[in-house]
């Protein structure tokens, strides 16, 4: 009987160790091509208690023009690029976006076989808010991000579905 009763709570202590594992963590995409370089662009948690700002908001992402996707709220995407200045553009001003504030941009030159990681943050602009007026109070950065810093933020974020 004693045996039983240890092994249960051996099985449960290992059952609730397991159900513990550390579900924000964030994992490398792959490159396909070594030549290129893979950046990762990421749009973490607002840090402001209370209310997040833009969170139905998104834009899409252009890249040299062309558009790889939607940004939206803890999500991340990965852009796999060759070597050189590639112009990373955050836009409302296309026909799925959902995004009002003004375009960010930001050129990224890439070297090959290394990784970039770029942060889209959106923030209240705290400073210039009055008491019941937060509508169009924002703080709006597209910029890169050192690794160790981004792998802290990227992996409360999620990838953004493929095309």
């Amino acid at each position: 009987m004693r045996h039983s009763l240890i092994a249960g709570l051996i099985l449960a202590l290992s059952c609730g160790l397991t159900a513990c594992a550390n579900n924000d963590y964030f994992e490398a995409t792959a490159l396909q091509d070594n030549a290129n370089a893979m950046v990762y662009l990421y749009r973490p948690a607002a840090t402001g208690p209370g209310k997040k700002p833009l969170v139905t908001s998104y834009p899409e992402i252009t890249v040299d023009g062309k558009g790889v996707g939607m940004l939206q709220y803890k999500e991340y995407l990965t852009l796999e690029l060759p070597p050189g200045q590639h112009k990373i553009v955050a836009t409302g001003l296309t026909k799925d976006s959902r995004w009002q504030p003004e375009d960010r941009s930001y050129t990224l030159k890439t070297e090959a076989g290394k990784e970039y990681f770029m942060r889209f943050r959106v923030e209240f602009n705290t400073d210039s808010m009055s008491i019941g007026t937060f509508r169009g109070q924002y703080l709006i950065q597209l910029h890169p991000v050192d690794e160790s810093e981004a792998l802290y933020e990227i992996r409360h974020t999620s990838k953004a579905d493929d095309g």
